[in-house]
């Protein structure tokens, strides 16, 4: 019996998502599809619009047969960070045959030649790369540049144009889809990577092609207009059972709006008022003077677009100052973040299952070298966010991420805490 997984954060879940599910199953001949999905916070640091029970409700009403939840240490971190711990838990499951991810280029051997290049830099790449990086460039473009420059270095680049190599490096997909590229090399991993090429608008267009838009375009789209016109333009870009979980969501209050956003940059601020620029460097990438930039901002700043406006700099892009505060909200700092990642994975925590699936958690208990955990209460009876056990560690985080994000939803009955506790498997 073969295993598909798919790496997501279906946010929520669209026509686009289906198409991918679907396909995926398609060109693997798969008995099942694994679904392994970020929690309640993106890997571009932002609440997910709809909590992760919901989304692996939509998931599995929708093709998946099961759903894993990536910690929220690696969910919130770099691409490399997210698409590395994805890959390797589903490695470490010991039941995936087979990872399918979307791309814009859908060239599985261009996106595996570059992803070999960034694993192999030679000389003329690094001093390249290091020249960007001092010439003011963010790690993404300067990377980018200095493959553009060193790709006559590398054979298996030689056959592709450089405009073809340049437009596959400007794209998201692409990336996410070059970073698991690069972690099974790493992991010499037994697992084989297919691509399906991405239909539908580009990754941030507002533009809908017949029945499908993005899911930044759907978020836009609920945030802008009233519910009931908001819901029902946004019938049409998703599968029916997954819009009638968010539906069901929006009109019970159990969704986060991008003014709640703001008020989360307001206590991050509050918290950043309370450091010094010494604390501030002891999260991890906080260094070489934006600890100074995130602190006078946080001094002078009242709203949360005029504070990460004033940290924005040419160094450093949007997504990683806000991956950066948010890690700082959460206490998440470098020293917490290496006692996780040292030994990680350390569990696989299943959101949900389809009910004629349960043969999968069996597969799992049996196989896996890693803890399985359903229900965090036989794990850990309450949080604790100082342990030196990376296991309660990161699993204390992935509640703190439910408790904290409970307290945006927009009915104020339904933010108490501890759902991780009490929530049971979701089972379609």
């Amino acid at each position: 019996m073969s295993n598909t997984a798919l790496i997501t954060e279906y946010n929520p879940f669209h026509n686009g998502h289906l198409y991918h599910l679907k396909k995926s199953k398609e060109i693997t001949d798969s008995e099942n599809i694994i679904v392994i999905m970020n929690g309640n916070f993106s890997q571009r640091a932002e609440a997910a619009l709809i909590n992760k029970w919901s989304r692996s409700k939509q998931a599995l009403s929708c093709g998946a047969d099961l759903v894993i939840e990536l910690p929220l240490a690696f969910g919130i971190r770099s691409a490399e960070y997210f698409a590395h711990f994805s890959v390797k838990t589903l490695q470490e499951s010991k039941i995936v045959d087979t990872i399918v991810f979307g791309s814009e280029s859908g060239d599985i051997e261009l996106l595996k030649a570059i992803a070999a290049a960034f694993n192999n830099e030679n000389d003329f790449f690094k001093a390249k790369l290091l020249d960007y990086l001092n010439n003011g460039h963010n790690y993404p473009t300067a990377r980018r540049r200095a493959l553009m420059d060193s790709a006559h270095l590398y054979p298996e680049l030689n056959k592709y144009q450089p405009k073809e190599l340049k437009k596959t490096l400007e794209n998201p997909n692409n990336i996410l889809g070059i970073e698991y590229l690069k972690a099974l090399d790493k992991l010499n991993s037994a697992i084989t990577a297919k691509t399906i090429k991405r239909i539908g608008p580009a990754y941030y267009s507002n533009q809908i092609q017949k029945s499908i838009g993005s899911a930044s375009l759907i978020r836009e789209i609920i945030q802008s207009e009233k519910k009931g016109q908001a819901l029902l333009k946004c019938r049409k870009l998703m599968p029916k059972k997954s819009w009638e979980i968010l539906k069901a969501d929006i009109k019970q209050g159990l969704f986060i709006p991008d003014k709640e956003m703001n008020m989360l940059y307001l206590k991050i601020i509050d918290k950043i008022r309370r450091l010094n620029a010494a604390q501030l460097k002891e999260f991890a990438g906080i260094e070489n003077g934006l600890e100074n930039r995130i602190l006078d901002s946080a001094l002078k700043s009242g709203r949360a677009a005029d504070f990460i406006k004033k940290i924005k700099s040419k160094n450093y892009t949007e997504s990683r100052i806000k991956r950066k505060l948010l890690q700082i909200y959460f206490d998440l700092n470098e020293e917490k973040l290496e006692i996780i990642t040292q030994s990680a994975p350390q569990y696989i925590r299943v959101l949900g299952l389809k009910k004629s699936k349960e043969h999968l958690l069996s597969e799992l208990q049996e196989k896996s070298n890693l803890k399985l955990v359903i229900n965090p209460a036989e794990i850990i009876r309450e949080k604790n966010l100082n342990s030196n056990d990376p296991l309660e560690l990161s699993l204390s985080y992935d509640i703190l991420a439910s408790d904290l994000y409970s307290l945006h939803y927009q009915n104020s009955e339904l933010r108490r805490s501890g759902r991780d506790y009490y929530q049971k498997l979701i089972k379609v």
